[in-house]
Order: structure tokens, then sequence, then C-alpha cells
């Protein structure tokens, strides 16, 4: 089952609905927006973590803390499936902000990797548990490939002023990924993760990222409804979303070419260009990330 031809794709990106006061664009959590707009959620869970807003038969939109979060439905094969999904996705959530006022502000889509967060937007209601949850970090405990000594820690939400969006990529169908995930996670560093800072259009803001949330190496083990058991690679942002149809096709190349790397077992890519992807991802140094992809096409 080490095949790469078997492989399925999938994601689970964050963005923000948003307004601009002033000189400042800030986020809006959905559960804000289910209070003072009358959004009503379609589904639940009992801890209200993650209500879903948007359904349909590809893709679903959730609260994710203070974020929307996309989740597929169905295994992706493709670059033209996923960019496909992915637009109908966005589109169906920009039509229904643009459905919305918040403080008569029509509530926008924001789809960058970082953006602010005003807490007096949430104090006044923060004993509601929907409106705590809504303004935390949405991320569940996750592990990392790289720092052995990681702990997943939240920060003091209430004095740190910014949240950041996910671009989290799915690859399942290799029994290899079971076997040996956290070498998967360090080769998808060194390919998915250089494509993605090499191409994003902000690199400061992956920068920031990076402190936080974007290290190289997070991951977590994923066990899918169709009984696939899958890596999720979570270091990369949410700004492969702005990508162009030919650069999810080399995004999708870049994963490919990850998992034949580990069923192929290069440990020379792994000791040769581990380290200078770290410092590149973490630097959002998009030149060195563009010579590492050269070094290893």
């Amino acid at each position: 089952m080490n095949d790469t031809r078997n492989l399925k794709f999938g994601a689970d990106p964050e963005v923000f609905a948003s307004i601009e006061i002033g000189d400042k664009i800030l986020a809006v959590s959905p559960a804000l927006l289910e209070k003072f707009c009358g959004v009503k959620y379609l589904e639940q869970d009992e801890e209200e973590k993650h209500p879903i807003y948007i359904d349909s038969n590809e893709f679903s939109w959730m609260m994710d803390g203070c974020a929307f979060e996309v989740t597929l439905k169905h295994p992706i094969y493709s670059p033209k499936q996923m960019r496909y999904t992915m637009l109908n996705a966005l589109d169906s959530l920009h039509w229904f902000l643009s459905t919305l006022r918040i403080f008569d502000i029509e509530p926008k889509l924001y789809k960058k990797p970082v953006i602010e967060v005003n807490p007096d937007m949430y104090t006044d209601f923060i004993e509601e548990n929907k409106i705590y949850q809504g303004f935390i970090f949405g991320c569940d405990p996750d592990n990392d490939a790289i720092e052995s000594d990681y702990r997943c820690e939240t920060v003091d939400v209430f004095t740190h002023l910014y949240r950041y969006g996910g671009g989290h990529l799915h690859l399942s169908g290799l029994d290899i990924f079971q076997e040996f995930p956290e070498p998967a996670i360090r080769l998808l560093a060194i390919t998915v993760g250089n494509f993605c800072i090499a191409n994003s259009p902000y690199p400061e803001l992956e920068k920031q990222r990076a402190k936080n949330y974007g290290k190289p190496g997070r991951y977590r083990i994923q066990e899918y409804k169709n009984g696939d058991t899958g890596i999720e690679y979570r270091s990369p942002s949410n700004s492969w979303l702005s990508f162009s149809e030919s650069q999810y096709e080399e995004l999708f190349f870049w994963m490919r070419k990850g998992a034949e790397f580990l069923s192929e077992k290069r440990i020379d890519i792994l000791k040769g260009f581990l380290n200078p992807t770290i410092d590149a991802i973490i630097n959002a140094d998009s030149e060195q990330a563009r010579i590492i992809l050269e070094e290893i096409k």
C-alpha cells in the first residue's frame, strides 16, 4: 500500500470574518456573528466548540476559535479537484458574510495568515461559553516531528492580540504514514513547507505566525471516516488559498514528492536539507526555500 498512486489528499484551512475599524482590520468570531447578526448554526457539539454554519455535499464551514474552518467531506485526488472545491467553499462563505451586518459594518472574508483581535469586543460576553470558545485559540493539542520537547500550550488570549490562519494539509492512502509519521512530516517540511514559504504572498505574516503556529514540524495523526489513517501537516498557513491553478499543481507535486521520498527512505534528503529548511520556514526566507526545492527536484 505504499505506491504513491494511492495517495489521497485533504485540507482544513482556516479563514476569518473581519471588519475594518479605523486603521485596523479585526477578526470577528463566528460566535459574535451568531450573537449580533442572528446567524443560526446547523449543528453543534456539546462543548459548543465547533458549530457548523454552512453545509454542502462537498464541505462544511464550522467555528474553530476565532476562525471559520472548512472541512472536506471526501478525499481529494487532484489539484484541479482541490482548487475547485476550495473556490466553491470560499465563495459560499463570502456570500454568507455579505448578508450580515455587525456594528453596521459588512464583515469581509479575510484569508491571510495573521489577523488582529480586539478583546473589548468579547469581554462583556465572555462568560457565555460559545463566545469564550469563539475567542480563544481553537487548536486542540498537536505534535511536533522536529522539536522533541514541544508541548502544545495556549498563550494568554487576552493580551496576545493576534490570531493565526492555518492551511493544514492531509495525506492518506499509504501504510507508511502510520509506520513512520515523524520522518514523513520532516520530509513534507522539506518539500511542502518550503514550497509554501517560497510562494507565499505574505512573507512577513508567515514569519510572525511561525513564532506560534507555523513551526516546521507541526502535525497530527488522523483517522478518517473511510477507515484510512493519515497525517495532517499543520505548519503551512492559509496563504496557499491564494495560489493560482499552476501553483496548486506544484503544491500537489511536492506533496507527492514528500511521499515518494518517504517510500524510498531517502535519509540523505533529511540529513542534507532539514536544518536549512527549518531556517527557511522560521524566517520565511523564500529565496532559501527556492534553492532547496531546486536541489531536491
